[in-house]
């Protein structure tokens, strides 16, 4: 944390001042009626605003386009809260990206005397991180047709970021641009799940066979067998085999 002790004064130290425009992310701090007591280089050139002539100007007046969404260092001054963003959209105006945020309290002997704003364009990282997020989307739907009539569904273990309730709409559209009249569902590489995975499996089961799609189930583990029986959830109408060979070999009998 850095910590600009300007005690209300309208300027910091030529000290600190070098200090904070060496670094790579933007700072700007303010006092409790909204004036710029600091912005640094960096935050200058992220915000596209002349850093030189900005202490002493009232941020609501030099951004008074800014939506309210993105007002999170004054709303720290008027929440005494601070926040941390990951990835905030910061578009308005002439402004296109994404920023990382962070906003702090400054304090002196305990009294609150303004706050700061840490702040750093990630949106580079963002739209990579989409990229990624879908790529494992698309994986985790990847239904692969075999033949006769016969697809295989190898669920990927679920992560955080994925909506599984994604995995299931795509799913079951892949399925059906198939025509295929039987489906495996293998959840051998999962270890674990909540109750709503069942739930949802249920209804994807359900729904594929209003679609005229049979459902077989290979590869659930004990655990997650243990999981669905006490999670009271009504039982599936499938054949479960222990593993997607044996299922195999019992469809193409």
């Amino acid at each position: 944390m850095i910590n600009l002790n300007t005690k209300g004064e309208p300027m910091v130290t030529q000290e600190k001042d070098q200090v904070l425009d060496q670094l790579s992310l933007g700072v700007m701090a303010i006092d409790l009626n909204y004036q710029i007591t600091h912005i640094n280089i960096q935050g200058a050139c992220l915000l596209q605003v002349e850093g030189k002539n900005l202490i002493g100007e009232n941020v609501y007046e030099l951004f008074p386009d800014a939506p309210e969404e993105v007002r999170h260092v004054e709303r720290t001054i008027e929440t005494f809260e601070e926040v941390k963003i990951d990835a905030m959209p910061y578009k308005w105006g002439k402004h296109d990206m994404y920023l990382s945020i962070q906003t702090r309290l400054l304090k002196d002997n305990g009294k609150v005397y303004g706050a700061m704003v840490e702040f750093n364009d990630v949106t580079d990282y963002f739209h990579k991180e989409q990229k990624m997020r879908k790529w494992m989307e698309d994986m985790s739907v990847n239904v692969i047709p075999l033949s006769d009539g016969i697809a295989l569904l190898p669920l990927q273990p679920i992560m955080d970021q994925v909506e599984f309730q994604y995995i299931l709409d795509r799913g079951l559209h892949n399925v059906a641009n198939m025509n295929a009249n039987r489906l495996i569902i293998d959840c051998s590489t999962i270890s674990w799940v909540d109750v709503v995975f069942f739930d949802k499996l249920s209804k994807l089961i359900q729904s594929l066979s209003l679609m005229g799609t049979r459902v077989v189930i290979s590869g659930m583990k004990p655990v997650l067998a243990t999981k669905w029986v006490s999670s009271n959830l009504p039982q599936m109408k499938v054949q479960f085999y222990s593993n997607l060979q044996i299922a195999l070999k019992e469809l193409y009998k």
